[in-house]
């Protein structure tokens, strides 16, 4: 049984020798050999990680939601999010991991992550399937990736940077979500969004209506609503309930907070509030989740 916060660990981005490094990447098989088959236990790093997966079969925990993982596959994990990866085979493939410093020293914009739609910071994560010819591009880059990692050369971070970036390119062009057609409605649309997203990260814990952050970006409920279903696949309020429930069932899992407490932190003027609007969008009481998923 969980006890407390500090039982889901954060890591930090290290190389085999725990010296910190901004950007890395590993072999799937390797990590699988290295854990001898087991699987890893729930954790957040504080950096991206992008899983490249040629071979694999098993399941991708993440934020409570659970993807079947299969051959030829592309998963991003956001900094922050919970997850676990259980292969129930050995896997072949690659992980890329970065940090936030290597997007900036390399002039990778966020809006750059954040228009792949695939890093979700609070909302699904679902892997990207490939077909044969998107899976030999993304091999050919990792290929290049490995072969300048490798190297001791002036310019090789700028090199990974450029790799880095023109993967990100090309998932953005794979990624189903993005339906928009005309190119200066869609980064109108992105550019919404993305300030939706970060301002809900700011006030989840005060504001839980659509019309407060329509307030806060100056346009109508029914415009953000709208915008960012068409872009996402999920409406406004949805990404509001979502992010608040994400954060109730991290404190309840890894956390002694109490119900009255956890209900004060995340804004409601009482806790049977809380108990009701958990078990409505989650289908158990807090507590009841609480036991459950530590039992599990």
């Amino acid at each position: 049984m969980l006890r407390g916060h500090t039982e889901i660990r954060t890591y930090a981005l290290t190389d085999q020798n725990d010296d910190p490094v901004e950007f890395i990447l590993k072999d799937v098989a390797a990590l699988y050999d290295e854990m001898e088959g087991r699987p890893d236990k729930p954790h957040r790093h504080d950096y991206y990680t992008i899983i490249l997966l040629e071979k694999a079969k098993g399941i991708h925990n993440i934020d409570f939601k659970s993807y079947d993982m299969f051959d030829k596959s592309l998963y991003f994990v956001y900094p922050g999010q919970v997850h676990q990866v259980i292969a129930s085979e050995r896997p072949s493939g690659w992980v890329l991991n970065f940090s936030k410093l290597f997007l900036i020293k390399n002039n990778i914009h966020d809006k750059m992550v954040d228009d792949v739609y695939l890093f979700n910071e609070h909302g699904e994560t679902p892997p990207l399937p490939l077909n044969n010819e998107q899976f030999e591009y993304y091999r050919t880059i990792v290929s290049h990736i490995c072969d300048y990692s490798q190297m001791q050369l002036e310019y090789k971070s700028d090199a990974l940077g450029a790799l880095l970036k023109l993967l990100l390119i090309q998932s953005n062009n794979h990624c189903s979500l993005n339906k928009a057609k005309d190119l200066q409605s869609l980064e109108a649309g992105n550019l919404l969004v993305r300030n939706f997203k970060n301002l809900i990260e700011q006030h989840f814990r005060i504001n839980h209506k659509v019309s407060d952050y329509a307030d806060m970006l100056s346009v109508t409920s029914d415009y953000l609503n709208k915008s960012v279903k068409a872009l996402t696949g999920k409406s406004a309020k949805e990404y509001i309930l979502h992010r608040i429930i994400l954060e109730a069932k991290r404190s309840l899992l890894f956390t002694e907070l109490t119900n009255k407490e956890l209900a004060y932190e995340l804004g409601f003027e009482e806790p049977a509030h809380f108990s009701n609007f958990f078990k409505r969008y989650s289908g158990v009481a807090p507590l009841e989740f609480r036991n459950t998923a530590r039992q599990n």
